[in-house]
């Protein structure tokens, strides 16, 4: 169907994101829409948004055509019609923004110098972090704003050192090796963790995954299991190594199966590295792991984040896992990609495809480490966390903008 490259645009409609919010939060008071005759259907789901919402008016063009008026809707009463304008006679000076809803680009001979022009990809990148991480955790700050909160990333494209790519293709994935050393009992198959001396049974402990229970709430735990004495489950979570009896505040890591620590024993993962170092360096915080084994699962952690109940001043990484980031993030974003390039060789920190050893998680811990001591852990900074978007509708604005203002 002609409409299925907005398929992602729309969930985030459903999700209660829109054009008018995305306008408002970026500044724009004038957007051009510009998309093509066969997606008529698709912008006449955007303009019922903006009649609807009526804070802004934009306008609307088609690259292949020159005017065309559209009517889907079903009681004329609550509905009027759109009308698109000429593209080439359009007077540019009427839109502070461009908002391309096709891949196509702009005719060569329409001049836009100087205005501001955003790409559907770019639109699609903006709307899937705001709808899906950034309302939602602007939500929870709203209960805990003296929390400092942080988006986060991790190290694990192979394909960014030399030779990666090749020795990415000499390892196991995760699912191949698990099945393997499920089957073949002999001790004799060659993982990425032998150089550890770790045994073939003791690697299968470290990346197989636990079991999961799923709470009513929305919340998820794993569950515990005294017998796997690397993985270490306790609680509903994995334990963090070398814990100080005593802390002013805590750190919590949210996260898939790279905070998890796959691939290494429960006091070799990003988290007890760095609550290593923090009691090296006498620094009373207690680091906590809350992520879980699976990647791609950021809405099983916000439902756990929303069970927690933080102090002022605690911090919180989020990982966004295989989400991008945009130039308006509205939640601080530290980046540890790089956190292996200084290593001889980082290819040889990966034990599976994708997944890092331990020694790859020292260098992620020290890098956050880095990040804190640098900043003196945020504690003479206030983060002003904005509020999350307000939804409207049409008929309140008809009974009085100025209230809802």
């Amino acid at each position: 169907m002609n409409e299925e490259i907005f398929i992602k645009l729309r969930d985030c409609f459903t999700a209660g994101y829109t054009l008018p919010q995305y306008c408002i939060d970026n500044g724009i008071k004038k957007p051009l829409f510009v998309s093509e005759e066969k997606f008529d259907l698709f912008l006449w789901e955007v303009f019922v948004q903006f009649y609807h919402d009526r804070r802004i008016f934009p306008l609307y063009s088609f690259i292949d055509n020159s005017t065309k008026s559209i009517s889907f809707h079903g009681y004329t009463g609550m509905m009027s019609v759109l009308y698109t304008v000429d593209i080439s006679s359009l007077d540019f000076k009427m839109s502070d923004a461009i908002i391309l809803l096709t891949k196509q680009d702009l005719p060569k001979d329409i001049n836009i110098t100087g205005k501001k022009t955003v790409r559907l990809i770019d639109l699609e990148r903006f709307f899937i972090l705001r709808t899906y991480i950034e309302i939602p955790l602007l939500h929870f700050l709203q209960r805990y704003p003296t929390v400092k909160l942080f988006l986060t990333n991790f190290p694990g494209d192979l394909n960014r050192y030399k030779d990666g790519k090749k020795f990415a293709s000499q390892l196991y994935d995760i699912n191949t090796l698990v099945n393997l050393l499920s089957k073949d009992k002999s001790g004799n198959i060659k993982t990425g963790l032998d150089k550890f001396g770790y045994t073939n049974e003791q690697v299968l402990e470290l990346i197989q995954a636990p079991k999961l229970k799923r709470n009513i709430d929305g919340t998820c735990e794993m569950l515990d299991d005294n017998t796997k004495i690397l993985q270490r489950i306790q609680n509903g979570k994995r334990v963090t190594a070398f814990k100080p009896d005593y802390y002013k505040n805590k750190i919590y890591f949210f996260g898939g199966c790279h905070f998890f620590g796959v691939d290494a024993p429960f006091d070799k993962t990003i988290e007890s590295y760095l609550q290593k170092m923090l009691n090296e360096h006498d620094l009373p915080y207690c680091v906590e792991n809350e992520s879980q084994y699976f990647a791609f699962r950021e809405r099983d952690m916000l439902y756990n984040l929303n069970k927690l109940n933080p102090k002022p001043n605690d911090i919180i990484f989020f990982c966004l896992g295989g989400l991008p980031t945009t130039d308006n993030n509205i939640i601080p974003f530290i980046d540890v990609s790089d956190a292996l390039d200084a290593y001889d060789n980082p290819a040889t920190l990966f034990a599976i495809k994708g997944h890092l050893n331990e020694l790859g998680y020292k260098l992620v811990a020290e890098k956050y480490f880095k990040f804190l001591t640098e900043n003196n852990f945020f504690r003479d900074k206030e983060f002003n966390y904005p509020l999350p978007p307000h939804i409207t509708i049409d008929m309140v604005y008809l009974c009085g903008l100025n209230r809802v203002a």
